[in-house]
């Protein structure tokens, strides 16, 4: 028999030995008042992440002491029923784990009730006689329904953060009620790599909270970028944006149109020369819309010039072929009539003579 034991335990020194080597994060939790249903719950769930193993106290000390591993740090941690794991998960990770996974337990005598405690209506399956008064002991309203009690109305036996009674503790037994929330309690968790030991204090921490807080500081962060002009990949997009639409109030407020927009163009550009074309380009809008504008107005002018020149080009033709034909019969008449009156004149001045 005592050899049998001193294999068990040379065994069991060895395993915890070789598995203080091959893990990174070596934890300890207290197994009082642990349900053992618990622990194997817990070591499926952590499968092929964690083992976990519960050995006495001695053995576990002297596998620590035998491994190349400080474990000084959690020594003193190891003075009562523990389970110790190694864990591949980092110690927040872990202490988060087993802190949600957590099992149902019944509940005793000055325990503090982590929430209200319900007994709800309907029939409890007992039968009727001895089991009535511990059932009116605990408050509650009952009557005998066939073969067995019922219990009439819904009934908080205890409120949250009360001590439960022992008159409760009788009744939620025979009720098999299991109000009670229990877990391993990691008292610390030993990170080899960076030889640092974080309590369970440090690790409680709320990731709801923490997630929160993380955010917060982002946005705080990226506002201070932007409003002192800090370039960064977190701020470059905003401070364009910003910018462009600085520029588009500044000419709104001078009564020119605003460049359009190039949104899309904006996000790919992040470097500082993309950001001077962009100024570049606000900056020559305007520009652009004069030199469109002067063509119409010279064209314009031009038009009532051509106009002029083309009307006294058909005039001048016009009047000389009506001048040309007026002239010609004019002088052919005065011609042709002064021979004849001299021819007259003559024969008259003959006949008299």
């Amino acid at each position: 028999m005592t050899s049998h034991n001193r294999a068990w335990k040379e065994a069991k020194k060895d395993e915890l030995t070789k598995l203080s080597v091959e893990y990174p994060f070596i934890a300890v939790a207290t197994l009082n008042e642990l349900p053992a249903s618990i622990v194997s719950v817990l070591r499926k769930r952590l499968a092929g992440e964690a083992v976990i193993k519960v050995s006495k106290i001695r053995v576990v000390k002297k596998a620590f002491a035998e491994s190349s591993v400080d474990t000084s740090k959690i020594d003193d941690q190891i003075n009562q029923s523990i389970a110790v794991i190694f864990s591949k998960k980092n110690p927040f990770e872990l202490f988060s784990f087993i802190k949600k996974n957590k099992g149902e337990a019944s509940a005793k005598v000055g325990d503090i009730a982590p929430q209200d405690i319900l007994v709800q209506a309907g029939d409890t399956g007992l039968p009727p006689g001895p089991a009535l008064t511990p059932l009116k002991a605990a408050g509650l309203k009952v009557a005998v329904q066939g073969p067995t009690i019922s219990i009439v109305k819904d009934k908080i036996v205890t409120k949250k953060g009360e001590e439960v009674s022992d008159a409760v503790v009788d009744v939620l037994g025979k009720l098999n009620i299991k109000p009670m929330r229990v877990g391993m309690k990691v008292m610390g968790v030993l990170d080899k790599e960076e030889n640092a030991f974080y309590s369970a204090e440090s690790l409680d921490v709320d990731e709801e909270e923490l997630f929160d807080n993380f955010v917060l500081a982002y946005q705080q962060a990226l506002n201070l970028s932007v409003n002192a002009g800090i370039y960064n990949d977190a701020s470059m997009e905003v401070l364009v944006i910003k910018a462009q639409r600085e520029a588009k109030a500044v000419k709104e407020a001078l009564g020119e149109d605003a460049p359009e927009e190039k949104t899309e163009e904006v996000k790919e550009e992040t470097s500082e020369e993309a950001k001077e074309e962009v100024v570049v380009e606000a900056a020559q809008a305007p520009v652009e819309e004069v030199k469109e504008e002067a063509p119409v107005e010279e064209a314009t002018v031009e038009t009532p010039v051509e106009e002029v020149k083309e009307e006294p080009k058909k005039e001048t033709p016009a009047e000389a072929a009506v001048e040309t034909p007026v002239e010609e019969p004019k002088t052919e008449e005065v011609k042709e009539d002064a021979p004849t009156e001299v021819v007259e004149e003559v024969k008259k001045e003959g006949e008299s003579n």
